[in-house]
């Protein structure tokens, strides 16, 4: 792997990446590119697909907020061969998922440039918005969370799904952008893990200085996942007593409105039919009223439990963590720490890492006679 130093001039670490990615666009490593750009308020970001360098004016990779997982915006783009080389900026989670849905057949990797970029988390997008109102400074906070590893801002905290990521680093990009334990008003870098991108021929070293990553920033990065991973095994273990039995199990789901929005928002929810929104569950009133005289009584929606159960049988081994489905949940269920708790043991059952690598086929498409043994 080669790393470089990216020079930021006048302390703006957006303009120096957005002459990154204009870089890439105008010598043609990519026609066209997905990055996280402000919409003309300055109040959010999101995914906007660019083919030149006039659109990346409001580009911010490193806000800390995503609407969703950008692996749904580059499956679009790419589920066939688009006929162009597509360039995609993204976060960890969104590289993993990306991976598990080439596997799924949702997307054409051939034709796209991962560009990862570190991350400390992100805010969920209603609180995002409410700092922006409030006069957000996306470089300060930068600069706060690149020096310290601490993403919360002003007494809100960072997702859920975010204080439990030990992948602040990207793995599995062609190109990845670093910040994290940088001084992100004079330097970022680039490190390049694809031998079809020569650094050196691409840049001249008009941008680019070759340069090894700063030694702080290993042990900043090791210190956050032993913080994480701490953290997340402690909540998990609280998360699993209080669901220790099918009715306190219940009770966390209580709350579901059935809007199915976490199966929405999630991007390895994939098939293009789902058996919940078929009329196999449009029940005649004769089988309410027939469960209901057997139970003393019926809770209504009545398949809430199946439908979780299901979303867990279906997508435990392959989830990436990346928290969309709590995030989209209006009833605020901790979807995370429930597919945490059920994907960490049915991952390590079969011994899964979800989005580690293509080649690596998601154990519900393949069958071992020894893969259920005890270990």
């Amino acid at each position: 792997m080669k790393t470089a130093l990216l020079q930021v001039e006048a302390g703006s670490p957006r303009q120096a990446a957005e002459k990154f990615f204009r870089t890439l666009l105008d010598r043609r490593v990519v026609d066209a590119l997905i990055v996280p750009r402000e919409v003309p308020s300055r109040r959010m970001v999101v995914p906007a697909l660019v083919t030149s360098g006039d659109g990346l004016s409001g580009v911010n990779p490193f806000a800390p907020v995503a609407i969703i997982n950008a692996a749904r915006a580059v499956s679009r783009l790419a589920f066939q061969d688009p006929g162009v080389k597509v360039g995609a900026v993204l976060r960890p989670c969104e590289i993993r998922a990306l991976v598990e849905m080439a596997k799924l057949q949702q997307v054409t990797l051939e034709r796209v440039l991962i560009i990862g970029v570190d991350c400390l988390g992100t805010f969920e997008p209603a609180d995002y918005y409410r700092l922006a109102q409030e006069g957000l400074d996306t470089g300060a906070w930068l600069a706060q969370a690149a020096g310290s590893g601490r993403a919360a801002l002003n007494g809100t905290k960072i997702r859920t799904a975010c204080t439990i990521c030990e992948a602040i680093s990207p793995s599995g990009a062609h190109l990845s952008l670093h910040w994290v334990g940088c001084d992100v008003h004079r330097e970022l870098y680039i490190a390049c893990d694809d031998e079809r991108v020569n650094l050196d021929a691409l840049f001249d070293g008009s941008i680019l200085v070759p340069h090894e990553l700063p030694a702080a920033r290993q042990s900043l990065v090791e210190s956050l996942r032993k913080e994480r991973r701490e953290l997340g095994q402690e909540m998990c273990r609280d998360f699993a007593s209080r669901t220790a039995d099918i009715n306190r199990l219940l009770d966390e789901l209580a709350p579901c409105l059935g809007c199915h929005n976490c199966r929405e928002v999630c991007p390895l929810c994939v098939c293009r039919e789902c058996v919940f929104d078929s009329n196999l569950f449009e029940h005649e009133p004769s089988w309410y009223l027939h469960r209901a005289a057997i139970r003393g009584g019926l809770e209504l929606p009545a398949d809430t439990l199946l439908y979780h159960l299901t979303r867990m049988h279906h997508m435990g081994v392959s989830c990436v963590g990346c928290g969309q489905c709590e995030s989209g949940c209006p009833s605020r269920i901790p979807l995370t720490l429930l597919f945490r708790t059920i994907g960490e043991k049915l991952q390590g059952l079969f011994s899964y890492v979800p989005g580690a690598s293509v080649d690596e086929l998601p154990p519900l498409a393949t069958y071992r006679e020894d893969e259920l043994e005890p270990r």
